[in-house]
């Protein structure tokens, strides 16, 4: 089902959600006035918002997993809470009295839940006999680093390579020319034409097949597109440049989202540093009287723009640690006991927050390393640079799509998702990736 529909089914889960929690609410005050529209449409549009943010209405999203439900819940918690703000900011006018809690907080959290289990009742048995099927047109070279993709990006399909110095215009068109979900071989899934990055010299040959396929129904991608459009990343087997290039450098020109993300690192750095300065003068104690030496840890970094600069966290290892090797593994014995819960919980994290105030640092951006990891990954990985052509960030899209890892191959597969993320970089993005950082925060995953 498109997204389209799935809106209206929400809307209807909705109704259904608001109406159940008001009438709970009559039958208990025994009879109570009707609320105001505004109490009803406010939550209603954060809801809906929240679930684009975590994918509801994305047909890649795999509604049977863990990982989408705990992301639902924590959106349907962060919209219960910003949508009562709205309500208490603006529907409260023309209103006799200030709108029920109850109703406020129960509606969005019951709309979550009903969509959660409608997704995983009609929409779950799709990624488990029904996988998208790919049809790559290009050389094996192509198909190999395209199946090495589909997996870095945790997405489950068939995959069909068809030689395009091989391949005719009858052939082509015995493959793929058929209703949309009958294609590649199988029978009701899903069926994509991905051209290769050698099939250019080909496509003046298959035009018109290729465009009555998309008019067909069957999706027809270009390389690189595929990879942002679906996989959310960049092919960097290619010069990941010439992106940077056909979106005509967006990311460094001053604009109102640019603008927009600064000010909410300023408002969100000073409001977290001050919530949790109580925790943070317990945790300076506790590594204090854990083990000799100062509390902070400090390196330097490269940051926007290649510029270096000095990060500070809560020091979890013991002192000049980093002499015995620059990447951790599990079991450490340089972490310390306190260390390792600090890790695992992200709270050695929480010094950053000055680094964000002082503008060396965002919210959402690439992770910043170190400087002489830096140096060997720019040596070694062609367009690494370019992932400072954005602000390193607390968290970002490579750190919630990718597990911690070390080595150059990890630090390449990060640098196809912070790359995306340096070209694709919005507000919908960046809330999209704070939202997937508190899943994985919740569910302590990642960290060492």
């Amino acid at each position: 089902m498109r997204p389209l529909p799935w809106l209206l089914v929400d809307l209807v889960l909705w109704s259904l959600a608001f109406g159940a929690c008001l009438g709970l609410l009559v039958l208990v005050r025994n009879g109570s006035a009707l609320p105001n529209a505004i109490v009803f449409l406010i939550p209603c549009t954060i809801s809906l918002l929240a679930g684009w943010l975590v994918g509801a209405y994305d047909r890649d999203t795999d509604f049977v997993s863990l990982r989408f439900s705990s992301e639902s819940l924590i959106a349907g918690v962060a919209a219960t809470v910003v949508g009562a703000g709205g309500v208490a900011l603006f529907g409260s006018y023309g209103m006799p009295g200030q709108p029920s809690r109850f109703l406020l907080m129960a509606a969005p959290m019951l709309f979550t839940i009903l969509g959660v289990l409608a997704r995983r009742q009609f929409l779950g048995s799709r990624h488990e006999g029904e996988a998208l099927q790919l049809v790559l047109l290009g050389d094996e070279k192509s198909r190999q680093r395209l199946a090495d993709g589909l997996k870095l990006a945790g997405r489950t399909c068939g995959l069909v390579r068809l030689d395009p110095g091989q391949l005719d215009r009858a052939t082509l068109e015995a493959h793929l020319h058929r209703p949309h979900g009958t294609g590649a071989g199988s029978s009701g899934a899903p069926t994509v034409l991905v051209l290769g990055p050698d099939a250019s010299d080909r496509l003046s040959a298959f035009a018109p097949v290729l465009a009555s396929l998309h008019a067909s129904g069957v999706p027809v991608y270009s390389w690189q597109w595929f990879w942002t459009q679906r996989l959310r990343m960049l092919d960097l087997a290619h010069d990941p440049t010439q992106w940077l290039f056909e979106r005509d450098f967006l990311h460094l020109q001053a604009s109102a989202f640019w603008q927009l993300k600064r000010l909410l690192d300023l408002v969100v750095s000073t409001a977290g540093l001050v919530l949790t300065a109580p925790l943070c003068a317990l945790v300076w104690l506790a590594i204090r009287l854990d083990s000799p030496g100062p509390a902070f840890f400090r390196q330097q970094r490269v940051g926007f723009r290649g510029r270096e600069f000095s990060i500070c966290k809560f020091r979890t290892m013991r002192l000049h640690a980093e002499r015995d090797g620059t990447t951790t593994a599990p079991g450490d014995d340089r972490i310390t006991r306190l260390g390792h819960w600090l890790r695992r919980s992200r709270i050695d994290e929480i010094p950053q927050l000055f680094n964000v105030l002082r503008g060396y640092m965002s919210l959402v951006g690439p992770r910043p390393e170190w400087t002489l990891c830096v140096a060997e990954y720019e040596d070694k990985l062609p367009g690494y640079h370019l992932r400072h052509l954005a602000k390193p960030g607390l968290t970002g899209w490579a750190q919630v799509n990718y597990p911690y890892g070390e080595g150059i191959e990890d630090a390449a597969c990060k640098l196809a998702f912070d790359l995306y993320y340096v070209t694709h970089a919005s507000l919908v993005l960046d809330c999209s990736i704070l939202l997937k950082t508190l899943y994985v925060v919740l569910g302590r995953i990642g960290g060492r």
